[in-house]
């Protein structure tokens, strides 16, 4: 491998691994005694050093040593975590990125300063010997020869005790042959009390072993009863690696411990609704042991970390070609589905029909698969936001904490990358506008830390992301009156609670007292919006004087190829999100209203929803104008519900969004284009978009 490519690399490396290190040390200031972070920051720092000594990077290597000295000496227990150490390190953490990215580009680094930053780090290092291997590190010892793990499940006839077989002496000679690496014990066939039979055995059993014996010889335990029984032993040894479950690695911990039949999967729902991690929520409500919860969250954590070893970098580039390559697929297949019908003699069409089933079945599931692999858990991204609470909480003299729950959900890669910067922007208003100073929370009777709560959640196809703070929340009188002199609002109208706080993403609208490098200036709230409408989103705010505030973000899982409904207006076919369709209706004459100065309502089964005509809206022109004689399909937009006219609902499909900006300009009220199996263009609608034309700019 040539040179230049080993430091694409490496480059590519080292960012996971300062990141690991960031994280890890921000985590060692709230959780001083977590051992597994210790570890886990000593190996981000020994694999940079490493790294960075294969390819010639001497300065990084020799710097990143007296980082890994510090933290050998934080393992052996020889120098204790102060705030003043962690904050050591993560300026030192700060250096080594400048340094990384200096020698990257070829450009000098200047030694009085890596030198002034070394004596900074030897205060800490006392007598600390090189950590160039991590001392009393056990070296991993390699699957044994004929090694294999064993899923065990037994079912006993109930009068199996009456026959002299007790089932614990079976696991007892399991457990003789090998290491159990998981017992679980099924008892919910036991009745009460009063209807027990001692004789008789209720309880089911499975058994994850481990050993290096024959299959033969793990049967020959069961020789007895395997015929009257209900016994089966699968070889799940490509599902362990080092006696660690891979499979944990993907669930959430609440589905792991669900899986065990450890808590009920209502009790894990609600614990998702409170905003705290699921574990503690659930140890909170006595549904699990806070040791069974430990063990399980170990498990976990194991799993993730083997995972991790096992998988290899893609260029995202690549990612990208290979789902522009689904899209086409998914367009091709449309236009042979498109043929087929055409086709008019009976025995070929069945044929070719069944063909394309088949195609189009494979084709959704390629095209799940690759977006799929393009799936990142949100975890990284809101760690990264620990740092920015702790250093921006230091700053203000405020003390903050961060709370995170659901950072094993699953988004797009691209849409993390463009969401990060209004997340951070939102996190930011909230330790500035929201948390109060420690002296105002004592007085107001509120612990002097505050909390900042980041939940990421699932929902009907969307992703969710709540930042929550328990400050002081938005005083909607100040926002208003701002609102009213810019000429933003008009005064003596009455707004409610959701109007003036969608005040806040007015351009040039700050409740700032005083202008400083946080806030004041205006900017930033407006622009938070419009990233995220750009990915198809929406954000709204909800806030209670005294208690806090919390920001959602609602983000579409992903970008490229989305279900939708193609609709007919005039000769256009134009295709709509399936994500915010309601329904459609063909009204009634008595249905359709007309208000004075509302414009047309149409009544929804007693519910009155504003009527939007897409030929007038888009200068179409259709024959389909009087609502009776055509449909109306009811969406979901920002603010509320509403109607759009169309002649005709043409059926479902998938739409491969492509962007329209580079190749034509941008049509206000799309999100892009996808094309049919005609071969056709079809205009993909944004439904905010046209609900800001329809309502807000009319």
């Amino acid at each position: 491998m040539a040179m230049d490519e080993l430091v694409k690399v490496f480059m590519e490396e080292s960012e996971d691994e300062i990141r690991e290190l960031e994280s890890g040390l921000i985590r060692l200031e709230e959780d001083r005694e977590d051992e597994d972070t210790i570890n886990r920051v000593f190996r981000a720092a020994h694999t940079i050093k490493g790294s960075a000594g294969l390819v010639g990077f001497e300065a990084v290597s020799n710097y990143t040593h007296s980082i890994e000295n510090i933290l050998d000496r934080i393992r052996k227990k020889e120098l204790s975590i102060t705030k003043k150490l962690i904050s050591t390190l993560l300026t030192s953490v700060d250096f080594l990125k400048r340094m990384i990215a200096a020698q990257s580009e070829g450009e000098d680094i200047d030694i009085a300063e890596v030198e002034e930053s070394v004596q900074t780090l030897k205060r800490f290092t006392g007598i600390a010997q090189g950590a160039g291997e991590a001392p009393g590190a056990k070296p991993k010892n390699g699957d044994k020869t004929g090694e294999k793990v064993l899923s065990i499940s037994m079912k006993f006839r109930p009068d199996i005790l009456a026959t002299g077989q007790d089932p614990i002496m079976l696991i007892q000679e399991l457990k003789d042959l090998g290491e159990i690496l998981e017992s679980r014990a099924y008892t919910n066939a036991i009745p009460d009390f009063y209807n027990i039979v001692p004789t008789t055995c209720y309880t089911t059993w499975e058994i994850i072993l481990r050993t290096t014996r024959s299959l033969t010889d793990v049967n020959n335990v069961f020789i007895f009863v395997v015929d009257e029984n209900e016994i089966a032993i699968v070889d799940i040894s490509s599902q362990y690696k080092e006696g660690v479950d891979l499979s944990l690695a993907e669930k959430p911990i609440g589905e792991i411990l669900v899986e065990k039949g450890l808590v009920r999967e209502d009790d894990v729902l609600e614990a998702l609704k409170e905003h705290k991690t699921t574990g503690q929520a659930l140890v909170e409500k006595g549904k699990v042991s806070r040791e069974t919860m430990e063990k399980m969250a170990l498990a976990q954590s194991q799993s993730r970390k083997i995972t991790k070893a096992a998988t290899i970098r893609v260029d995202t580039d690549k990612l990208d070609k290979l789902v522009n390559l689904v899209g086409e697929m998914v367009i091709s297949v449309a236009r042979m589905s498109q043929c087929a019908s055409e086709i008019t003699e009976s025995t070929l069409s069945r044929s070719l029909q069944g063909a394309t089933s088949a195609l189009e079945r494979i084709s959704r599931d390629l095209q799940e698969q690759v977006m799929r692999v393009r799936m990142v858990p949100v975890e990284g991204t809101f760690n990264r936001f620990r740092r920015v609470v702790r250093d921006l909480s230091f700053e203000l003299g405020k003390k903050i904490e961060i709370k995170m729950s659901g950072t094993e959900t699953e988004l797009d890669k691209n849409v993390i990358e463009q969401i990060s910067d209004p997340l951070k922007h939102m996190i930011r208003n909230s330790i500035d506008h929201g948390i109060e100073s420690p002296e105002e929370r004592r007085r107001l009777g509120k612990p002097e830390v505050g909390t900042i709560w980041l939940k990421a959640f699932q929902r009907e196809g969307n992703i969710f992301i709540e930042i929550s703070d328990d400050g002081k929340g938005i005083d909607k009188k100040k926002v208003l009156a701002k609102a009213i002199e810019k000429g933003q609002a008009e005064p003596g109208r009455s707004y409610s609670d959701k109007e003036i706080f969608d005040m806040l993403f007015a351009p040039g609208l700050s409740t700032a007292e005083k202008v400083s490098e946080l806030s004041g200036r205006g900017v930033g709230m407006d622009v938070v919006k419009r990233n995220i409408e750009e990915l198809r989103g929406s954000v709204e705010i909800m806030s209670e004087d005294g208690k806090g505030s919390t920001f959602r973000v609602k983000l579409p899982l992903t970008l490229a190829i989305i279900d939708g409904m193609m609709v007919k207006v005039g000769d256009e076919v134009l295709t709509i999100p399936l994500s915010v369709i309601d329904k459609s209706v063909r009204p009634s004459r008595t249905e359709v209203k007309t208000v004075e100065g509302k414009g047309e309502l149409v009544d929804i089964r007693g519910d009155y929803l504003p009527l939007v005509r897409l030929y007038d809206l888009f200068h179409l022109p259709s024959d389909k104008t009087d609502p009776t004689e055509a449909l109306v399909v009811v969406l979901h937009g920002e603010a509320s519900r509403f109607g759009i006219l169309v002649d005709d609902v043409l059926g479902q499909t998938q739409a491969v969004i492509k962007s329209i900006d580079k190749n034509f300009k941008k049509i206000e009220g799309t999100s892009g284009a996808t094309i049919l199996g005609n071969g056709r263009v079809s205009l993909i609608l944004d439904v905010h978009s046209i609900e800001r034309m329809a309502f807000l700019e009319a």
